[in-house]
């Protein structure tokens, strides 16, 4: 189950994909003959993205992280063998250990490290293209650039507290890896201060560069790419983390007013979860076509063609959050008498692929940053929650709420609509808010109060072992 590429005593080199690469003695491409041409460039870049719909990655486990730990999944049976079901107890139960045996969740540091590789592999060797214009270069790093941005991003949720855990986030971020190290280097953990700084600045770097993406002309889907919209969009989340609420209302709204998306529609809800081409409302996704993962997040939790087993199933916390009228209480389908979520439905031909952020989660951001402003701007947190509100139900009244009242139902909001996308956990914690299951079948840890040692991943054994200067996360 382990894959053993981890930060430390290594240099993550370039994993290639047949579906990608043409590979030389049918094992190995060499760096030097991939990097001189812009077509290389362009198969290293289609690695990169591909390898972000790894299982281990948003194929499947980043989504269950937030949703098997938030509370919105329990188990049909706590006794049930089978990976599908037992690899998620130590998540479910936060009993995770650092050797990180039969838990799934293990094997996020080395499958995100990897997609980064790949991404600075493009920015290291972008110089020795020999037939691309700057232009054409500048685009290759940009896209790598928020790739990298993205994957960092992803692990200080997972593997450090949330940024107002100290001042200023004075405490233990993650290794940011600006370039690739070789065999006899190693790596420190920085502040979680200076790796938002590095997500940042990167970010901004790829929204200034960012326009047609490499290769688009094959493409299959071109929000699969990153693109302009996409990296200010991941930047209004990156400052929503952050609490830095003027930028995050900022880089929302110029998602919101870019005119090149727009929501869909509320008879359009239903159909967009079983829909096989990106829609008005997608930002940026990945692409599952040729993934051949049997469809892993519908077959946990979602709905199948022949299900004859049940592994995990949508808790009554989530379930009851939705109000009669409310179209997206229609997103849950009963199999083998359980209920599971229909957001995730295996295709006899394809994956479904994986929204990474879409136009309702900007909406979300906004009122949330408004909300939260040094003069608190509650009229338009209002208007944006009821674009969100009464795109699912057009007869929900306007909202009347202020004060906590507003904050919590906010909260509430963004839990219906981004429901098993991979946020509530994330949300939860960034927010310091206490862990409370109700309708929950784990046998420890049900509550926690926030901060706790347990809001964040153990580092893998194995990179704590291959390097003398690597920090294990308290109560580990």
């Amino acid at each position: 189950m382990k894959k053993l590429i981890y930060i430390g005593l290594l240099a993550i080199g370039f994993a290639s994909c047949s579906d990608f690469l043409d590979i030389d003695d049918e094992t190995k491409i060499s760096n030097d003959k991939l990097f001189s041409t812009l077509s290389g460039v362009e198969e290293a870049l289609n690695g990169a993205y591909y390898e972000m719909g790894d299982f281990n990655y948003y194929g499947c486990n980043l989504i269950m992280a937030a949703e098997v730990k938030g509370g919105n999944l329990k188990f049909n049976d706590l006794a049930q063998g089978s990976p599908f079901a037992a690899y998620y107890l130590p998540a479910f139960q936060f009993t995770h250990a650092e050797d990180g045996q039969d838990d799934y969740f293990d094997d996020f540091y080395a499958e995100i490290y990897n997609v980064i590789s790949q991404a600075n592999n493009v920015i290291e060797n972008i110089e020795y293209v020999t037939d691309a214009t700057d232009a054409e270069k500048a685009q290759a790093v940009a896209e790598a650039k928020a790739i990298r941005a993205l994957a960092h991003f992803d692990l200080t949720k997972l593997y450090s507290q949330p940024y107002t855990y100290t001042a200023n986030a004075q405490h233990m971020g993650i290794p940011y890896m600006h370039k690739n190290i070789a065999y006899d280097e190693y790596t420190t953990r920085d502040l979680l201060f200076n790796n938002y700084e590095d997500i940042i600045s990167d970010l901004l770097d790829a929204e200034n560069s960012l326009g047609t993406a490499i290769g688009i002309e094959e493409a299959k889907y071109a929000k699969a790419y990153m693109s302009k919209v996409a990296a200010q969009a991941l930047l209004a989340r990156v400052y929503l983390y952050k609490n830095d609420w003027d930028k995050a209302k900022e880089f929302a709204t110029k998602v919101i007013e870019n005119g090149s998306i727009s929501l869909i529609s509320n008879s359009e809800v239903v159909d967009y979860y079983a829909n096989s081409n990106p829609t008005s409302e997608d930002i940026f996704i990945i692409d599952n076509s040729g993934m051949n993962q049997a469809a892993p997040l519908s077959d946990r939790i979602g709905i199948k063609d022949d299900r004859t087993t049940l592994y995990l199933i949508a808790s009554n916390d989530i379930i009851d959050l939705y109000e009669d009228g409310d179209v997206r209480a229609q997103l849950f389908a009963q199999q083998l008498g359980q209920t599971l979520t229909s957001k995730w439905t295996e295709f006899s031909d394809k994956d479904h692929y994986t929204p990474v952020v879409r136009l309702a989660e900007m909406y979300l951001i906004r009122a949330e940053a408004s909300l939260n402003l040094p003069v608190s701007d509650e009229v338009q947190a209002r208007a944006d929650l009821d674009v969100i509100r009464k795109r699912a139900n057009p007869n929900a009244a306007n909202l009347q709420l202020s004060g906590s009242a507003l904050k919590e139902e906010l909260f509430q909001e963004r839990r219906r609509e981004l429901a098993f996308e991979g946020h509530l956990f994330f949300d939860m914690v960034r927010m310091g808010r206490d862990l409370r299951r109700v309708d929950c079948n784990a046998l420890q840890n049900v509550n926690i109060d926030y901060p706790s040692d347990l809001f964040v991943l153990p580092i893998p054994e194995d990179a704590i072992e291959g390097n003398p200067y690597m920090v294990q996360n308290a109560g580990y």
